[in-house]
């Protein structure tokens, strides 16, 4: 016999007759079914077009079961059995398991009873339930804020509409070759200061062979990449975003070539003597303007993947490219001011972000103590003896007193 023909013959006495009921429970307080529905469906949008007969219906998958029931108890402890339906239904949090005389067991939980008692009746509680069905479901997901890929994403869009305002500042139609010099001057000084910088950075031989390969042949083709702004500003972007091993071992060094590149001087700004002058004057302020805010957005991007030592050397670190960036957004123009602006705030979000960092703080020693001997005593290792001589510029590690700088932990 299956558990349906049990739930069919609730056998009850009443008034002194047996009678067989139909019966149902949730969470195991049993009840009597005068009524059981059920309703469901599909859940549907339906476009209507101008100009079309035809309507179209987009379906968004099934929509949820409802299981309307009119139940009732009955009998002279009819009080103590409707209390108990009333707490199952009511009081506990969450679902519970419904033994539904038609649709079996399932997982609902009731947003709304209604109980009708009559005094001409006399014995009876009469229940209109609705049970929403509630099926097993993955843990809720959190949400986490994707801070180093919308900074990415912004980082790419920054990049995108410095290159589209440096093509609409930059015009070198009509103009003599003595008027391009200090464009062709600015590329040339920017390659080089991209190799000081990056090339000690550099670890990976085949990396660092192409690297100093571009930035040559940038160099080369100064002259005429001066008359072609948009190529010069791939070709820097090219050099930099080639180092994909050395930016993955060393993000840090490479943050602080292009932090460091950032402020060489390419040269000196025309005179605006005459209108030539004027436009060769805003042509190169155009093109350094571009160059500088590539190295700047490049750095950003590499900021969240730095593992740096301190909470204060990220803070730190993030706060000099945040300068960076609001300096170039203040000389940017509509097209590339909201970009660069966006790409600040995303930086600020992203670094230190949820990264957990050691914090500074000051020890004393006032005797004299070797440097390994002060790390063992500090962290019970070595390993960092390298980071105390370094913060506090220690002159002999042999001999070490005083205040010191050095990481919590």
């Amino acid at each position: 016999m299956t558990w349906r023909e049990e739930l069919a013959r609730v056998r009850i006495v009443i008034d002194g007759q047996p009678r067989d009921l139909i019966g149902a429970s949730f969470r195991g307080v049993p009840f009597l079914v005068d009524e059981a529905q059920r309703t469901g469906g599909r859940r549907t949008v339906t476009h209507e077009f101008p100009f079309r007969d035809a309507p179209f219906t987009e379906d968004l998958g099934r929509g949820r079961r409802d299981f309307p029931i009119t139940g009732y108890v009955i009998g002279n402890d009819y009080l103590a059995a409707k209390n108990a339906l009333l707490a199952a239904l009511e009081d506990v949090e969450g679902s519970g398991e419904l033994l539904h005389p038609y649709y079996g067991a399932r997982r609902c939980i009731c947003p709304k009873v209604t109980v009708t008692e009559k005094r001409i009746e006399g014995g009876i509680a009469t229940f209109a339930i609705e049970f929403i069905e509630t099926p097993a479901q993955a843990v809720t997901p959190s949400i986490a804020l994707d801070s180093p890929g919308r900074l990415a994403t912004s980082a790419t869009a920054a990049k995108k509409a410095t290159k589209a305002e440096l093509a609409e500042k930059f015009s070198a139609a009509g103009l003599p070759a003595f008027a391009l010099a200090s464009a062709e001057l600015a590329i040339a000084g920017a390659a080089a200061a991209l190799s000081a910088q990056l090339a000690p950075a550099v670890s990976a031989t085949q990396e660092l062979a192409t690297l100093t390969g571009q930035l040559a042949v940038i160099t080369a083709r100064a002259s005429s990449l001066a008359r072609q702004p948009g190529d010069a500003f791939d070709g820097f972007d090219s050099a930099i975003g080639g180092l994909i091993d050395t930016a993955e071992a060393s993000p840090g060094a490479v943050l602080d070539a292009l932090v460091d590149a950032y402020g060489v001087d390419l040269g000196p700004a025309p005179l605006e003597t005459t209108a030539t002058r004027r436009r060769e004057a805003a042509n190169q302020a155009a093109l350094t303007g571009a160059l500088r805010r590539l190295f700047a957005i490049e750095a950003a991007r590499l900021a969240p993947r730095v593992p740096f030592a301190s909470i204060e050397d990220a803070t730190a670190a993030r706060d000099r490219l945040a300068g960076q960036l609001e300096e170039q957004a203040a000389g940017a123009g509509d097209t590339a001011y909201p970009a660069l602006v966006d790409l600040r705030s995303q930086l600020l979000r992203a670094v230190p972000g949820g990264a957990a960092f050691a914090r500074i703080i000051t020890v004393s020693r006032r005797v004299a103590l070797p440097s390994l001997l002060l790390a063992y005593q500090l962290y019970g290792s070595v390993d960092r003896e390298a980071d105390i001589l370094a913060r506090n510029k220690v002159r002999h590690p042999g001999f070490i007193a005083g205040d010191l700088k050095v990481l919590s932990g």
